[in-house]
């Protein structure tokens, strides 16, 4: 990758810290909210995880990075909530009515159960954190931006091919891995100028197969840790498993088409 204009990086760096007065509008709009609680939070989580992308172009992601993760996992029970039920109803096992039955009623009372505002307090925390993140990055010294940024972004790259050929391993955790680096990639590619980078298209339509990857095995674990055992419910882990499976193939045939245009 070519070491970006001089105008680049303060571009970059604008467009983060106004992503960081985004959400922060977003978080206040959570004290008057119309009842859409796991929509608005959506927004916010979505908006924070570009912005950890942002912040690691500018090699910040162990400090004001992990300021914004915090916010994510703070406020992630009404959006997973809404998430898990999604997956359990797009999986559409019946294989045991009243197992069926008994799961389905669970994950739609916890949707509801949690589709209430945080408290004051709670956003007011979350709006420190991202302030204490958007004051870091505008502190940083105007004369090492550009190389930074470069650095950063040559990384952030790097990292998601690496993830990306090490599914062939078939690992579990490599799947979420990937899409982490994935997602971070995109994430910080949204804030440069136009242009500057080139994004295949294809990488889209693989983060949302890793997404619906990642959806499977977070049930799995919600099931697993509610007594949902495949000691208790054999057919449905079987059905589980399958499914994973054959998302994982498809993204493996995906990268392996993938691959060839992005050199290490």
């Amino acid at each position: 990758m070519n070491i970006p204009q001089q105008s680049a990086a303060p571009f970059t760096r604008e467009r983060v810290a106004t992503a960081c007065d985004t959400m922060k509008q977003l978080l206040l709009g959570l004290l008057d909210s119309k009842g859409r609680i796991a929509e608005e939070i959506h927004a916010i989580r979505k908006c924070g995880k570009s912005l950890r992308g942002g912040f690691s172009l500018f090699r910040l992601k162990q400090s004001s990075g992990r300021e914004i993760q915090a916010i994510g996992r703070l406020l992630s029970g009404p959006r997973d909530a809404v998430s898990r039920l999604n997956t359990w109803n797009k999986l559409a096992w019946n294989g045991e009515p009243r197992t069926a039955a008994a799961i389905a009623g669970l994950l739609a009372q916890q949707t509801h159960s949690s589709a209430r505002r945080p408290p004051p307090e709670t956003i007011a925390w979350c709006l420190d954190r991202v302030t204490a993140a958007c004051n870091e990055l505008t502190e940083l010294p105007p004369e090492n931006l550009t190389h930074t940024l470069a650095k950063g972004l040559a990384k952030l790259e790097r990292r998601a091919i690496k993830r990306c050929r090490k599914l062939d391993h078939c690992a579990q955790e490599d799947f979420h891995r990937t899409r982490k680096a994935i997602k971070a990639w995109f994430g910080a590619s949204g804030f440069l100028p136009d242009g500057l980078v080139s994004r295949n298209p294809e990488l889209d339509h693989l983060a949302e197969l890793l997404g619906d990857e990642n959806d499977l095995a977070t049930l799995s674990v919600w099931l697993e840790n509610h007594g949902f055992t495949p000691q208790f419910a054999p057919d449905l882990w079987r059905t589980l498993q399958a499914s994973r499976h054959q998302l994982q193939e498809v993204v493996i045939q995906h990268i392996a088409a993938l691959l060839p245009s992005h050199p290490d």
